[in-house]
């Protein structure tokens, strides 16, 4: 684990891999599904349950788009502890599941803050071009309308030039690096949210061809779980988690942690 500085934090140190070490990340994650199958699924069930519900709070003004991110983070933190202690060679149990309300609640949700902010920005904007009347009620006549106005003006001129989309993908893809390794740095090694994600992004540049190759191959992956009802949801969200964690000890945790081997 990194050492502890009072009033400071060693960075980690990060490594820089051949695409190619995707599939050895991936074999650690059915490997570690494989180890302890029953508490995964059982594990991947709750939180696909609880992602679920908080999708459908999307639509809830303001709020409503943070609440996928933050369950993701605070799940992901949970079942990265999972992976670790398992890992670690201690026994596994589904209560861990929920370590990232325990242990970590504030970082992991300011992580999932700091995603959801697109997010809510581009809900913001949607609403004040869409929501005249209820500008005008709010802020008078005047104010109302020229912010209803200005809102709908800035959307359609984006729009029409393709600008809005790209910044979106842009800023989106971004953060979804400075958020990949993120809930681990958090939750395992107590970084603070922003030099979690900070060191998540630089991680993920160094090695961004595996990362690509990592997101193709967990796209089709996901499309091969959702056949026929979608129930392999269950297996394919552990394999994700072991993926996931056996990547982070490749490229960020220290060397000694990967002298204890995968995780079964």
């Amino acid at each position: 684990m990194p050492v502890h500085v009072p009033g400071r934090h060693r960075p980690p140190e990060i490594r820089r891999v051949p695409a190619s070490r995707v599939f050895v990340w991936l074999r650690d994650g059915w490997r570690m599904f494989a180890g302890h199958p029953a508490e995964w699924i059982l594990m991947a069930f709750v939180a696909f349950t609880v992602l679920a519900i908080s999708t459908l709070c999307v639509p809830i003004p303001v709020i409503g788009p943070m609440m996928p991110p933050l369950s993701l983070t605070i799940l992901l933190g949970g079942m990265m502890h999972a992976a670790h202690l398992q890992h670690q060679r201690h026994v596994l149990s589904f209560s861990m599941l929920f370590e990232g309300v325990r242990r970590h609640p504030g970082n992991l949700a300011l992580i999932g803050l700091f995603y959801a902010l697109p997010l809510v920005l581009m809900h913001f904007l949607t609403m004040l071009a869409l929501g005249g009347q209820l500008l005008v009620s709010l802020f008078g006549w005047w104010v109302g309308t020229t912010i209803h106005q200005l809102a709908s003006g800035l959307i359609h001129f984006l729009t029409g030039l393709g600008v809005l989309w790209i910044l979106f993908l842009m800023g989106w893809g971004v953060l979804l690096l400075a958020m990949l390794f993120a809930p681990a740095l958090a939750m395992l090694d107590n970084y603070s949210p922003f030099d979690a994600m900070q060191y998540s992004l630089k991680a993920s540049l160094y090695s961004l061809g595996a990362i690509v190759l990592l997101a193709l191959c967990l796209y089709v992956l996901f499309v091969i779980a959702m056949i026929p009802i979608g129930l392999g949801v269950l297996i394919y969200i552990p394999v994700v988690i072991g993926t996931l964690y056996a990547a982070y000890l490749d490229v960020l945790a220290p060397p000694d942690a990967l002298l204890k081997g995968p995780a079964v």
